[in-house]
C-alpha cells in the first residue's frame, strides 16, 4: 500500500472553486504562476517522467511513471496540495519491469497546466521536429525556485557518476560527473540557464543529448545548493552504486576530493 502524505492545505490566499470530487483552486491570477513550491515540484516531475495529454473529447490526463515509490508519492502529494484533489482520484498501477504509473484525469487541471505552461512533451515528432516545449526559466529564477526545480529534475532524469578508471597506459583517476539526459535541445539550454543562475557551470553536449556538470568547484556547488531528493537510489545502470541513495554517492564523490 502506498504511504500517501496527508492532504495539507497550502498557506496562501488563492480562491478555491468546487468541482466534481475535489477542489480546483482559481489560479488565473498572474501573481501565482510558480510561487508555490509544490507546483514547482509538480512541473519538474511532469517535464521529466510525466506528461499532460488529451483524454477523450475535452478532458486531460496527467501521467507520471517511475520505479521509485518515493517519486510516485511525491507526485501524488503535489497534486493533493496544489489542487486539493482527493488522493483516491489518482490511480496507481504497476507496469512492466517494476515501474509504477500514476494517472489523474481532469479537464480543469489539464487546462490550467497547458494554458499556463504549454506542452510537457519532450520527445521529437515522427517528422523529426520537436514540440515547442520550454521551461519557465525566468519565473523560476525570479521566484528563487531554480534549485528545487533542478533537484527534482536531476533526481528523475539525472545521474551521479563516481568510479575509478584505469587507462590502457596504466594511468588511474576517478570519473566524477553529474548529468541529466534530455532529448529536447531547448530544454537542455534551459537546464544550463537554471544551473548558471545558482552558480553551477555546465556543458550542453548535443551529440549525447545530455547536460553535464564537471570539475570540483561545480560539483561542490551542486552538492551544496541543489542535491537530489532524499530516498531516491541509483538504478541498475550503475553496477558499483546500484541501490545506494544518490545523495550518499554525491557526498562520497565530494569527500574523495578531500582525501587526495
Amino acid at each position: 500500500m502506498l504511504n500517501l502524505t496527508k492532504n495539507v492545505s497550502s498557506a496562501d490566499n488563492q480562491q478555491e472553486t468546487p468541482f466534481n470530487r475535489g477542489i480546483l483552486r482559481d489560479y488565473t491570477l498572474n501573481t501565482f504562476r510558480v510561487t508555490s513550491k509544490s507546483l514547482v515540484i509538480l512541473l519538474s516531475l511532469l517535464y521529466t517522467d510525466g506528461c499532460v495529454s488529451p483524454h477523450g473529447v475535452s478532458s486531460w490526463r496527467l501521467y507520471f511513471s517511475n520505479k521509485s515509490l518515493v517519486a510516485i508519492n511525491l507526485f501524488i502529494d503535489c497534486l493533493v496540495k496544489v489542487f486539493h484533489v482527493p488522493s483516491s482520484r489518482i490511480n496507481v498501477k504497476m507496469r512492466d519491469q517494476q515501474i509504477y504509473a500514476a494517472t489523474l484525469t481532469s479537464k480543469e487541471i489539464g487546462e490550467y497546466l497547458t494554458q499556463n505552461f504549454g506542452t510537457f512533451r519532450t520527445l521529437r515528432f515522427e517528422n523529426g521536429t520537436f514540440p515547442k516545449t520550454h521551461l519557465p526559466v525566468q519565473e523560476l529564477i525570479d521566484a528563487d525556485f531554480a534549485s528545487i526545480f533542478l533537484k527534482v529534475a536531476f533526481s528523475m532524469d539525472g545521474c551521479v557518476k563516481f568510479y575509478p578508471v584505469i587507462a590502457k597506459d596504466g594511468r588511474r583517476w576517478f570519473e566524477r560527473c553529474i548529468s541529466i539526459s534530455c532529448h529536447h535541445p531547448r530544454l537542455r539550454r534551459d537546464y544550463c540557464r537554471l544551473l548558471s543562475s545558482v552558480g553551477v557551470d555546465s556543458i550542453n553536449i548535443e551529440k549525447d543529448q545530455v547536460v553535464k556538470i564537471r570539475k570540483k568547484d561545480n560539483l561542490v556547488k551542486y552538492a551544496e545548493r541543489i542535491r537530489f531528493i532524499d530516498g531516491l537510489v541509483v538504478t541498475h545502470n550503475s553496477k558499483l552504486w546500484c541501490g545506494v541513495d544518490k545523495n550518499e554517492v554525491l557526498d562520497k564523490m565530494i569527500q574523495s576530493y578531500k582525501n587526495r
